[in-house]
C-alpha cells in the first residue's frame, strides 16, 4: 500500500510539474500575475515609441530609497554613475531638505539619471534614524505613531492609516521635491504600502493605491503597482483607462530568508519539497535561501536569484526592477542604520550587496547577452503626457 501510494503521488507530481512546464507562461498557474498594459491610443507599444521593436524587453532598475539616510544616497549616486542603474526614488521625510537639493544638482549634470518619488508612510528605523511624515501631526494624525514618528510596519499601516490623510502627505512629499529641485519622473512605494489594501474604519479597500493614483493623476506621473497582487488588478485597470502608465512587470528581493514565505516554502515536509520543485522549474529559485554574515557570501547568491528572476520573469514590455543601493558609511560618518523588520545586520549586508551586484561587469555583460533595454522613467513620463493630452475632452 505504502509503495501504490507513493507511486500515484509521483504521477500526479509528474502531471502538475508537465503542466507547468508545457505552459507558455507557467508561473501564472502558480501566482496572480496582471496582463501587461494595453498599447496607447496610436496602438503603439511603449517599446516602439522609445524606437525599440514591439517585443523588446525594457528594464528599469531603480535603486529605492535615495535620501532617506546619508549612506542611501551616497550608494544610490555610485550606482547610478556605474551605469546600470539609471533609475532611483527619493524618500521625503522632514530631515532630509540638504540630500534632496544635492542629488537635484548633480541629476542635473547626467541626464541618464532618472528620479522618482518613493512614496513613504512608514519608519522601519524608528528611533535608529528618526523621521516623521512632511506635514504636521496636526494635518495628518494618523501617519503618526505613538513615539511621534512614521509607523514602523506595514501592517499598522494598513490598520491605523487614513487614506485621505495619505493623499494629503504624498502630495506634500511630491511638493517638496519639486521645490527642492528634484526633476520627478515617476511615482513608487516605499516598503510597498501605497500597493495595500486598507482596513482604516470606513476607508475603502484600495484607499491607499486610490491615494497614490490621485498623485499621479495630479502631477502626470507614471506610477508603478504590484503586478502580482490580484488586488491591485482593478487600480491597475483604472491606470490602464486613463493613459496612466504603470510596469507591466514589477519585481525585486531584499532579505534572502523572506523569500521562503514569499513563495510558499512553508508547511509540511512534503508541502515545501513541492514548493522548492514548481519554484525551481518555473523560476530556476533554488529553496530554502538562507541569510549570510557577509556581503561576500550574500552577494554570490544574490547576484544568482537576480539574473535567474530577469531570465524567467522579464517579458516583452515594461519590466520595473528595485533594489536598494548604499555605502557602509557616509562622508558624514552615518553608517546604515538596522531596520526594526529584519534581523540586526541584515540591512547592511542586502545594501552593500545589491550595490555589489549592479555595479558589476558581470551584471552589465549579462545583460547585453540577453537583449536587455536599459531605460528610465524620463521617456516614458513624456510618452504619458502625450497619451493623456490626447483624451477625449482634454
Amino acid at each position: 500500500m505504502k509503495t501504490y501510494a507513493v507511486a500515484l503521488f509521483a504521477i500526479l507530481l509528474a502531471g502538475i510539474a508537465g503542466l507547468f512546464l508545457a505552459s507558455p507562461d507557467p508561473a501564472s498557474f502558480l501566482v496572480f500575475k496582471m496582463p501587461p498594459a494595453p498599447p496607447g491610443p496610436n496602438g503603439k507599444t511603449i517599446a516602439e515609441e522609445l524606437g525599440f521593436a514591439r517585443d523588446a524587453k525594457l528594464l528599469v532598475v531603480n535603486s529605492d530609497d535615495s535620501c532617506g539616510h546619508p549612506a542611501f544616497t551616497e550608494g544610490v549616486i555610485e550606482v547610478l554613475s556605474a551605469g546600470i542603474v539609471k533609475s532611483t526614488s527619493v524618500i521625503v521625510h522632514d530631515r532630509n531638505d540638504a540630500d534632496l537639493r544635492r542629488l537635484a544638482v548633480l541629476a542635473k549634470d547626467d541626464p541618464e539619471w532618472g528620479i522618482g518619488i518613493h512614496l513613504t508612510l512608514t519608519n522601519e528605523y524608528q528611533q535608529g534614524y528618526p523621521w516623521k511624515p512632511v506635514l504636521s501631526d496636526k494635518q495628518v494624525p494618523s501617519l503618526y505613531n505613538a513615539k511621534g514618528l512614521a509607523w514602523e510596519k506595514i501592517s499598522e499601516v494598513e490598520a491605523f492609516v487614513d487614506p485621505a490623510h495619505a493623499a494629503l502627505e504624498f502630495e506634500a512629499q511630491i511638493a517638496k521635491a519639486l521645490r527642492l529641485g528634484i526633476q520627478l519622473t515617476h511615482i513608487d512605494s516605499h516598503m510597498g504600502t501605497a500597493y495595500r489594501n486598507s482596513r482604516f474604519p470606513g476607508a475603502a479597500a484600495d484607499g491607499l493605491r486610490m491615494a497614490a493614483i490621485r498623485a499621479a493623476e495630479k502631477f502626470d506621473l507614471p506610477l508603478t503597482m504590484n503586478t502580482f497582487d490580484e488586488a491591485s488588478a482593478q487600480s491597475m485597470e483604472y491606470m490602464d483607462q486613463h493613459q496612466l502608465i504603470r510596469p507591466d512587470t514589477l519585481f525585486g528581493f531584499y532579505e534572502l530568508a523572506e523569500l521562503n514565505s514569499h513563495l510558499s516554502y512553508e508547511g509540511p515536509a512534503i508541502q515545501r519539497w513541492i514548493t522548492a520543485f514548481v519554484i525551481k522549474q518555473v523560476f530556476g529559485f533554488e529553496l530554502p535561501y538562507r541569510n549570510y554574515d557577509s556581503v561576500g557570501e550574500d552577494q554570490e547568491v544574490r547576484g544568482e536569484i537576480d539574473r535567474q528572476a530577469i531570465l524567467n520573469i522579464v517579458k516583452p514590455g515594461l519590466n520595473h526592477f528595485y533594489m536598494h543601493a548604499a555605502v557602509a558609511e557616509s562622508v558624514s560618518g552615518d553608517r546604515i542604520p538596522n531596520g526594526m523588520n529584519h534581523p540586526s545586520g541584515v540591512d547592511e549586508i542586502v545594501r552593500l550587496s545589491d550595490s555589489a551586484v549592479w555595479s558589476s561587469d558581470e551584471m552589465a555583460q549579462f545583460l547585453e547577452d540577453q537583449g536587455i533595454e536599459l531605460i528610465n522613467y524620463s521617456q516614458i513620463r513624456k510618452i504619458q503626457q502625450a497619451r493623456r493630452a490626447q483624451r477625449p475632452g482634454r
